[in-house]
């Protein structure tokens, strides 16, 4: 992989209100041009409870700062932002904050070097929920939601998700089938993300709201999904669902199930997922 050759704008302030939750870090290819350059967009993981945009850039998990690099290596830039976490915060926020994010580096798209009409969102865990609301509903203005620029849009042309959930109303049922069993209810992180039950019946009109699946149609972007057959934190059932109904849709999606775990280093460090994920943004984001 590169050397690191990159240049970094770290701490931007997407909303204007110098809040973290409205930080993003921005990293641009070194050595490869002036520009402008398709961005990947990646939202952490962490429950919706914890982490941070530091995670992808400089964080502990080489593993995702290597993938990171090998996606300057190919020529994007790549930004990481902030979003509001749990206990303070109840959706749609987390996903307007991402929104707000999308929305800032396509209007400062000619400042930064960045192609405003060759964008990705790319998500790990919770952050890849965040990632793929953000990516399936850009007509939905209510979940989109007005913060910081409004000039423009958080349309994107692609979406990479790692072991994400997509399907809330069947994410306590899928670790049942899975694993045997999770935290039902308004106590799991899913409840508590809605703030309701979302095994209920009050609950679940929340949760189906809040569910990637509710909005695939057939002018969703393109879809990558990444999920591992052992995970019982996002069961690979979440994945198979939004899958077959983005493929029902008509719209380009592709799945690769492995045999690990939920956040498993596989999923970074295989040269055949590298492979694909590279070869898709460049199918659908780069050309």
């Amino acid at each position: 992989m590169g050397g690191g050759a990159v240049s970094e704008r770290l701490d931007l302030d997407a909303v204007g209100d110098g809040i973290t939750e409205h930080r993003l870090d921005l990293f641009l290819p070194k050595n490869q041009g002036a520009g402008p350059f398709p961005l990947v967009i990646w939202v952490h993981g962490g429950g919706w409870k914890g982490g941070d945009k530091s995670d992808i850039g400089r964080g502990e998990d080489i593993q995702m700062v290597q993938t990171k690099q090998l996606l300057l290596d190919k020529g994007y830039a790549v930004a990481a932002p902030n979003y509001h976490l749990l206990p303070d915060t109840r959706f749609p926020q987390p996903m307007q904050d991402v929104a707000a994010a999308v929305r800032y580096l396509r209007a400062h798209a000619a400042e930064f070097g960045l192609d405003p009409e060759r964008f990705a969102l790319m998500g790990d865990s919770a952050g890849a929920h965040l990632a793929a609301m953000t990516a399936m509903t850009p007509d939905e203005p209510d979940l989109q939601g007005t913060l910081g620029d409004s000039s423009t849009d958080a349309r994107v042309d692609a979406f990479v998700g790692y072991y994400g959930l997509y399907d809330l109303t069947q994410r306590t049922e899928d670790q049942k089938n899975v694993c045997g069993g999770g935290k039902p209810g308004a106590e799991s992180s899913h409840g508590r993300l809605v703030g309701a039950d979302p095994d209920s019946p009050e609950g679940e009109p929340a949760a189906r709201t809040a569910s990637p699946v509710t909005y695939a149609s057939a002018s969703s972007p393109a879809v990558l999904l990444f999920s591992g057959r052992e995970d019982c934190t996002a069961p690979y059932p979440q994945a198979e669902r939004f899958h077959a109904a983005l493929k029902q849709a008509g719209a380009p999606t592709e799945l690769t199930l492995i045999d690990k775990a939920h956040g498993d280093a596989q999923f970074f460090t295989d040269p055949a997922i590298q492979s694909q994920l590279v070869r898709f943004l460049d199918a659908h984001v780069k050309n």
